[in-house]
């Protein structure tokens, strides 16, 4: 299939790729300016690959799939990403590790379980290679989601615990997936206390490096545990200032505002609008084939069977 564009026209992409932060505070900046951009960073990648420039390719999409990401289309990050890690296995790089990284991210959110594991077991390969110590984390912490969607709780504290001792001397925005993930297997251990005490120190890191999706998150998360030690008060402030700051752009993220809202209802005894919610939830999520996230699919099911 032809490729339409240029190598101007990528290698200009592949700058602005490099400068992207589609993480942090910048994110949402990043976000408006990359969107018109979308088909153009396909064309690029598939430009580049298709021309011998491998490792440019590889770079470009390690920079630029959370875009797709943060807009909700799985499957279309998942396309980016294979255009490249599909092609050819590539020299390890940091950029290799990243991408494939990501793509277990997405597999993770499909509910692609085994493509996950594979995924980020090739990036941790890659990152000890390397001897990067973040990639190397990043990888770990993919890892320890698909120990999450396994209800192995205990290895998933074991490996965002060793991926904490990675990040502990690297700047502060490295170390907020392990600890988010240290807190998630803490939470479904059933230790709602310390997980409290992880998802607030989780909540005032990211207050710290101005990432307002990963506040929004930790709001959500610590509301549920809230909910589970009988503080409704506290639960409703946290889903009230989570609600005020997510991007509703998103189908994850304007599921989850329904799913906080049906666990509220529920605590205020009206099952009603908690079921009617809980179904619009998964319709949004069902819209955008997206599978819960083993923590959110918790509370769920909790809510489901406690409506009956």
């Amino acid at each position: 299939m032809p490729i339409r564009g240029d190598s101007a026209d990528a290698n200009r992409l592949l700058a602005l790729a490099r400068e992207a932060r589609l993480a942090g505070p910048d994110a949402a900046s990043w976000v408006d300016r990359l969107t018109p951009e979308r088909e153009g960073l396909l064309e690029a990648a598939s430009w580049l690959t298709q021309n011998g420039e491998q490792d440019a390719a590889t770079e470009l999409v390690a920079n630029v799939w959370r875009l797709w990401l943060l807009s909700g289309d799985v499957d279309g990050g998942r396309r980016l990403l294979a255009s490249v890690l599909d092609t050819g296995k590539g020299r390890p790089s940091r950029a290799r590790a990243l991408a494939l990284y990501g793509d277990g991210l997405l597999a993770f959110r499909a509910g692609a379980r085994d493509e996950s594991q594979a995924r980020n077991k090739a990036a941790l390969e890659v990152a000890r290679t390397l001897g990067d110590e973040e990639a190397e984390a990043l990888a770990l912490v993919g890892l320890s989601r698909v120990a999450l969607r396994a209800g192995d709780y205990a290895r998933v504290r074991a490996m965002a615990s060793e991926a904490r001792v990675l990040t502990r001397d690297l700047d502060a925005q490295a170390g907020a997936a392990p600890l988010h993930m240290l807190a998630v297997g803490t939470r479904l251990a059933g230790d709602y206390n310390a997980a409290a005490e992880l998802y607030a120190e989780s909540l005032q890191l990211n207050r710290e490096i101005g990432d307002g999706r990963g506040v929004a998150t930790e709001l959500h998360n610590l509301g549920h545990v809230e909910l589970h030690r009988g503080n409704v008060d506290a639960a409703a402030r946290c889903f009230d200032e989570c609600g005020s700051i997510r991007n509703l752009d998103d189908p994850y993220e304007r599921a989850m505002t329904d799913l906080n809202r049906a666990a509220l209802a529920f605590a205020s005894g009206d099952r009603e609008l908690a079921t009617e919610l809980l179904r619009r939830m998964q319709a949004t999520l069902d819209r955008a084939g997206v599978v819960l996230d083993p923590d959110d699919a918790f509370e769920a099911n909790w809510l489901y069977n406690a409506i009956g």
